[in-house]
């Protein structure tokens, strides 16, 4: 997609890749599903910065993945980003390329211990770790947008750098009759992406966990 306002980043441009996840990595922290994850490590007293460090690595990798397919845009003052992509731009290749992805930065920052917790309370949580039910929801050969991820730098709160960050892609999403998709864990984060166009549109729900996921979906606005 080309997005006016919005930088394309590339894969090459590690130093960019690296700033992007470390601000997703921070941002997160406060994202509930990543928060009841992480808190398998608890009982090993891994603290916020241990935490930090993971979640880090998780989006480095991420992103690195998602830039090799174009679909890593942010504000040119890199005040916020998102990993999203058009469906027909990322390709039947792209697609099987996200769903056998390995977190190789992250895996090799764990430790066996670390990594082993960490794989269990994931188990435990599949029932509200649906990632993948946008592809099965639009009618077939339909095209749409997904978002995975999107945050915003810390010192940037308060000056509309989401908006900013969103306004060409739903600009384009309704200029090309395009719906978009995302889920979301908090009544918070489900309230402003409401405010965007967002509408739930299936809960995910277990009775071990008091989180649950909301899927979203944006219509495109004709």
């Amino acid at each position: 997609m080309q997005l006016p306002g919005l930088i394309t980043v590339s894969s090459d441009d590690g130093a960019t890749l690296e700033h992007l996840a470390n601000m997703m990595g921070e941002s997160f922290l406060e994202e509930m599903w990543f928060g009841t994850w992480l808190a398998a490590l608890d009982d090993l007293g891994a603290g916020r910065e241990r935490k930090l460090a993971i979640m880090q690595a998780y989006f480095l990798d991420e992103l690195s993945v998602l830039a090799q397919h174009g679909a890593v845009y942010a504000l040119e003052d890199l005040t916020a980003a998102t990993g999203g992509y058009l469906a027909s731009e990322l390709g039947q290749a792209g697609q099987e390329r996200l769903e056998t992805m390995r977190y190789e930065r992250m895996e090799a920052l764990l430790t066996e211990e670390e990594g082993r917790l960490l794989d269990e309370r994931e188990q435990a949580m599949y029932v509200i770790s649906d990632f993948d039910w946008h592809r099965a929801w639009p009618r077939e050969g339909d095209d749409y947008i997904y978002f995975s991820s999107w945050a915003v730098d810390k010192n940037a709160r308060g000056t509309h750098a989401l908006s900013r960050l969103l306004a060409p892609i739903l600009a384009f999403a309704d200029a090309n009759g395009l719906d978009c998709y995302l889920e979301c864990y908090a009544d918070r984060l489900q309230s402003m992406y409401e405010h965007f166009g967002f509408r739930v549109v299936r809960e995910l729900h277990d009775d071990g966990f008091p989180v649950y996921e909301r899927c979203m979906m944006r219509p495109a606005q004709r």
